[in-house]
């Protein structure tokens, strides 16, 4: 027979309204209005489309919370992955017989919001051109159509819902009341719903609120988050991660990544000229395929914009060049790396850009493949100081996400 868990026993409600278990036992209860900052990208069980049902689903707000708690409430595993998911299921429950979790999640979306689309194409023209009022290009480009997905997928633009949570005073090892107010203060600030949210699609505001500042939010690092702890793998912010809250639009960010990302020799996007990334000539020389007139020079032969996260689909052009060739992960059966980067619209003009820690590329290796899989290359990642005073988007730093932050702030503070 099933043990009876006391966390799903009978309740009253008390004068006052509070509900009471039959043990005595009261129910913390959370009520919060949330409007979306930045568009919907999908969300629902189709990729790149929202929910037909409900545009925003409780089940992927439980799934927020839980990564975003064990992002700042994860030291408390003191370095053990068995005790962090032990302390996860108490809070969030598990797939297993039993693994039900305590904690009740309600949704209420108030606005569905509206269909727009980030791509259209226009008479003539044989690629679709991207809305930036809608979203910047470089950001939503999955959801641009391609001569295998022939759709310019929508967005959802003016989402708004609400959402109540109710939990147990008590959970065996843990304070509900401060954990679930650390995985909603984490969620509210790096997080937002549906995909992409590491690039600011779907970043929620709490209705009624102001912009966090810098110092506020490592406020809240410092008392829900700890230096060490965690265990080895697992994505987290800590009271020294590198976050900051620059004076630029969302999409002045996402110019600034594009510009940094796609460094090239010229500032013409009729004629850019060669990449000045060691990645293009890397790729040349292992397949041992170029253009006449780009035979490989770069001096560096490592891929380190994997930093960014992978895959990477790097796609030449030019006759004679290598045909298409996609960087992963050198895991098996894993072809995706979530970026450990966030760039998250807090508010008009101002965007929170922050690194996560515990997510780097496993052993500073990844595997470039065909896009027909009949060959593939170890490469290298990580660079040496030497090899990184040769990258000039680099400037010397080997941490190619380290170098984007520095860039940012050079713009931000009028700089180039």
């Amino acid at each position: 027979m099933r043990k009876f868990q006391e966390a799903f026993g009978p309740r009253k409600r008390e004068a006052g309204g509070s509900l009471v278990r039959r043990d005595g036992v009261r129910i913390l209860t959370w009520e919060r209005s949330y409007l979306l900052l930045t568009p919907l990208f999908g969300g629902g069980v189709e990729p790149k489309r929202a929910d037909p049902v409900s545009v925003v689903r409780a089940t992927e707000v439980r799934g927020q919370l839980r990564f975003w708690w064990r992002a700042v409430r994860g030291w408390q595993a003191e370095g053990d992955l068995g005790r962090l998911w032990r302390l996860e299921a108490s809070l969030f429950g598990h797939a297993g017989e039993g693994g039900a979790s305590p904690l009740a999640v309600e949704l209420e979306v108030v606005e569905e919001g509206k269909e727009e689309a980030a791509f259209q194409d226009l008479p003539g023209k044989n690629f679709p051109r991207g809305r930036s009022d809608i979203a910047h290009p470089y950001l939503a480009f999955p959801l641009q159509r391609t001569r295998q997905d022939p759709v310019n997928h929508p967005v959802r633009v003016g989402v708004r819902f609400r959402l109540r949570l109710a939990c147990p005073e008590r959970i065996e090892g843990l304070d509900p009341k401060e954990e679930l107010e650390a995985a909603l203060w984490a969620w509210e600030t790096f997080g937002g719903i549906g995909g992409r949210t590491r690039r600011g699609f779907g970043a929620l505001a709490l209705e009624g609120s102001s912009p966090p500042t810098e110092e506020g939010i490592r406020a809240q690092l410092r008392r829900y988050s700890r230096e060490r702890g965690w265990p080895p793998g697992v994505p987290h912010l800590t009271p020294k991660s590198l976050v900051r809250v620059m004076g630029l639009s969302w999409r002045e960010v996402a110019e600034a990544y594009r510009a940094f990302r796609q460094r090239r020799a010229k500032d013409d996007p009729r004629n850019p000229g060669r990449s000045r990334w060691p990645e293009p000539d890397q790729v040349r020389r292992l397949t041992g395929r170029n253009h006449p007139r780009h035979p490989p020079r770069h001096p560096v032969g490592k891929f380190p914009r994997a930093r960014f996260g992978l895959p990477i689909i790097f796609h030449f052009k030019d006759e004679g060049d290598p045909p298409d060739t996609t960087l992963k992960p050198p895991l098996e059966g894993t072809d995706r790396l979530a970026s450990p980067l966030i760039l998250r619209p807090l508010g008009k003009g101002i965007t929170l850009v922050a690194i996560l820690e515990g997510s780097g590329v496993p052993g500073d290796r990844a595997v470039l493949e065909t896009h027909d899989k009949k060959r593939s290359w170890e490469v290298q990642v990580g660079l040496t100081p030497e090899e990184a005073q040769r990258i000039e988007p680099l400037g010397g730093e080997v941490d190619p996400l380290r170098a984007f932050l520095r860039y940012l702030e050079n713009r931000a503070g009028g700089g180039r």
